[in-house]
């Protein structure tokens, strides 16, 4: 992934087009979206799945089909919810619980903490080559 936006803004066109689609035969063709993989910068295999949302307060955000491609790929996956500071326009806040292969209950952490958890899913991954990455 580039470190930087290409475009600074998401394009929704193939998003409200896909919407759009009539159904046939009561056949609707719904999606979602993979807001993230993380994965391995060495050997590039997939290490979590994670589903990320503004945090505007909600309680829930379904998660049904992103726990079933987990369970199919045999990774873990996380929902967690950001919170924006108006001021900054900066995340200040995110809120996150893992869905698969088990639900946790859920952690407040700060951007610092985040970075942490993100590296700790790379903590003793055994890449392709054999090299263990961050032990």
């Amino acid at each position: 992934m580039p470190r930087e936006e290409r475009y600074g803004t998401r394009d929704l066109t193939y998003s409200r087009w896909h919407r759009d689609i009539e159904p046939i035969d009561q056949c609707t063709l719904p999606y979602i979206d993979i807001d993230s993989v993380e994965y391995c910068h060495l050997c590039k295999k997939p290490l979590a799945l994670v589903e990320t949302a503004q945090d505007v307060g909600q309680a829930f955000k379904a998660t049904t089909v992103l726990r079933n491609l987990a369970a199919k790929a045999n990774l873990p996956a996380y929902l967690v919810f950001y919170r924006k500071d108006p001021a900054a326009g900066k995340i200040d806040r995110f809120r996150l619980r893992q869905v698969y292969p088990h639900f946790t209950p859920w952690r407040m952490l700060t951007p610092d903490e985040y970075v942490a958890f993100l590296r700790s899913l790379r903590t003793g991954h055994a890449c392709e080559g054999g090299s263990a990455v961050g032990t």
